[in-house]
């Protein structure tokens, strides 16, 4: 069952987003943002934009911290399809901060924690798709922390704890994920899975 304390997240993760400095912004997403395949997702009345991720996520199996990348495979439990839903907030500010990534039903999951081998891992292909419509693909090959050496970064920073997701970022083409009311998305990863949701 996956039922984390923490939802611990990497941003600009990957070739093409953003000024490629090739040290990726943590932040964390609220537990309660998190939600399963077939959810429904609110778009906040105080919001004008609303845009979404597909994102790769780690499931920990044990509390870890200050973790070697060779070490970290040992606390992986396995993989799920993460979205990432943000809404713009106010005042344009920090589009990180909790106002526009931990509403109700931000964070969809897939349900089946999935096991797989390393050497896949760096091959996977990522796509979103709105109401049909292939909106967003990229590959887990433009990672500049992978995932073993994502948890290892963050462990680094903070205490893990059993049961805690780690989403490892989104590649580019997110500025094609608007969504609006009505629209159905589905979030899908090669080998792992997918998520959908509906906005309402």
């Amino acid at each position: 069952m996956i039922k984390p304390e923490n939802i611990h997240c990497l941003a600009l993760n990957y070739i093409g987003v953003g000024k490629n400095t090739q040290n990726p912004l943590y932040f964390v997403k609220s537990k309660n943002s998190l939600c399963f395949d077939g959810a429904s997702v609110k778009y906040p009345s105080d919001c004008t934009k609303m845009w979404t991720e597909v994102e790769l996520g780690i499931v920990l199996k044990e509390n870890c911290y200050k973790v070697s990348e060779l070490e970290a495979d040992k606390f992986i439990e396995g993989f799920i399809v993460c979205g990432d839903i943000t809404c713009g907030n106010i005042h344009n500010r920090d589009h990180h901060l909790g106002f526009s990534k931990s509403r109700e039903n931000y964070c969809p999951v897939s349900k089946k924690i999935v096991s797989i081998n390393s050497k896949n891992l760096g091959n996977l292909k990522l796509s979103t798709h709105i109401n049909g419509t292939l909106t967003q693909e990229g590959n887990t090959s433009d990672m500049f922390f992978n995932p073993y050496k994502s948890l290892s970064y963050i462990s680094s920073i903070t205490k893990l704890c059993k049961g805690d997701i780690i989403l490892t970022g989104t590649p580019k083409g997110v500025e094609n994920n608007i969504i609006n009311i009505g629209d159905k998305v589905i979030h899908r990863i090669e080998k792992i899975g997918e998520v959908g949701f509906k906005l309402s």
